[in-house]
């Protein structure tokens, strides 16, 4: 098997996976009985920031990763995930972000983010998880409504360990930007 082969086994294409999941958007709801609330922007910035893998891999965080920054159940159970779990896991993980947000901070503010406040700390939170979010300056300036404010924590996310990582500096100013778009 050539190369060029070799990597189109692994490497699955992210608007492919993003179609699939647009497609099955109304039938996935989060804990509150939501349809999945995030843009096809912010499904770009994460699956892009992310990329698509069907094999298992260690991420620069050292974590076993399969198909669009999948780090849950499943993972590693298949050597070579389909398109439709990369979407079934790529809509599950989304889902995790959008519950954080629904119950952490719209439930508190009894009202729902703007949605480009929304799709930008959703996308964090689908990177860093809820746990690092719900004790960061960013969820403090959401509950005492600085949506702005919240949206200029993000670039300071962009470590791994001491170290700057490029990829999260570009994530980070994308998601800035979904952030203020509101």
């Amino acid at each position: 098997m050539t190369i060029k082969k070799k990597v189109a086994a692994v490497v699955c294409s992210v608007s492919v996976i993003i179609g699939l999941v647009l497609n099955q958007a109304g039938d996935i709801t989060s804990a509150n009985g939501n349809p999945l609330r995030f843009s096809k922007a912010a499904m770009e910035v994460m699956g892009n920031a992310e990329s698509c893998r069907r094999d298992p891999y260690l991420c620069p965080a050292k974590i076993i990763t399969q198909g669009i920054g999948h780090t849950g159940k499943g993972v590693a159970v298949v050597s070579k995930a389909s398109d439709q779990q990369i979407a079934t896991w790529f809509a599950e993980d989304q889902l995790d972000a959008q519950n954080c947000i629904e119950v952490n901070v719209e439930r508190k503010l009894g009202k729902q983010l703007p949605q480009g406040v929304f799709d930008g700390v959703g996308s964090f939170i689908f990177n860093v998880g809820c746990g690092q979010f719900t004790s960061s300056t960013m969820y403090r300036n959401l509950l005492a409504g600085k949506n702005a404010e919240a949206c200029e924590q993000l670039p300071r996310w962009i470590y791994a360990g001491k170290t700057v990582l490029q990829g999260l500096v570009t994530r980070r100013d994308k998601e800035k930007a979904l952030c203020l778009a509101h």
